[in-house]
């Protein structure tokens, strides 16, 4: 049975928001390869051995699926491999917050700042992932043009707020370490003990 239209839309910006996330964490990945590998050697999953393979063959396999997706071409493989390495990062993200290193960076680059491991990725790539099963079932592109652009700019709105919401997310952890800093240099200065100290020298 054919997909409506707007189901179709749907499809094209769930599409278009994966396509940019895969595409510019590739760029990131790319940018900064010595610093990839070491994110993924610090997840502890992999042989030593495969690590710098790895590392090496993951950028260009989300940037062509990133432009599988955003072309459509050979819809719904690219949408399952997709959601299959999206389902792969939130397990081993998921194996390592329950071994308690929440501390190390996710790896996703989607932001210039460290990301540490949280519920909240999870959860995220589980949701892209399901979604991006919603896309493989819709099928192909739009046959209208209007439908077309307007999917293409839902998808990349929604990757704006994305990207929004990441870069939050890797600020408000660090607000909170420097104030907790600050508070606890203004206890130790206030403290009795501390100003004897410092008077007696």
């Amino acid at each position: 049975m054919p997909s409506s239209p707007a189901m179709l839309e749907v499809a094209l910006a769930v599409r278009t928001l994966v396509a940019l996330i895969f595409m510019t964490a590739a760029y990131g990945k790319v940018r900064h390869w010595a610093v990839f590998q070491g994110v993924i050697a610090n997840y502890r999953l992999l042989p030593e051995v495969l690590v710098a393979p790895v590392a090496y063959l993951l950028p260009p396999v989300e940037a062509l699926l990133g432009t599988a997706l955003l072309l459509g071409l050979g819809s719904p493989w690219p949408e399952v491999a997709a959601a299959s390495l999206l389902v792969l990062f939130a397990v081993a993200m998921g194996i390592n917050i329950g071994r308690g290193r929440r501390h190390i960076d996710c790896g996703c680059f989607q932001s210039a700042l460290k990301q540490s491991l949280s519920w909240k990725l999870v959860i995220r790539n589980v949701v892209l992932s399901l979604l991006l099963g919603v896309a493989a079932l819709a099928g192909g592109l739009p046959g209208d043009l209007f439908m077309l652009v307007n999917g293409l700019l839902v998808g990349a709105v929604l990757f704006v707020i994305l990207q929004s919401l990441t870069l939050l997310w890797s600020i408000v952890p660090a607000w909170r370490r420097d104030f907790h800093d600050a508070s606890a240099r203004d206890a130790h200065a206030d403290d009795p003990a501390a100003q004897h100290a410092r008077a007696g020298t």
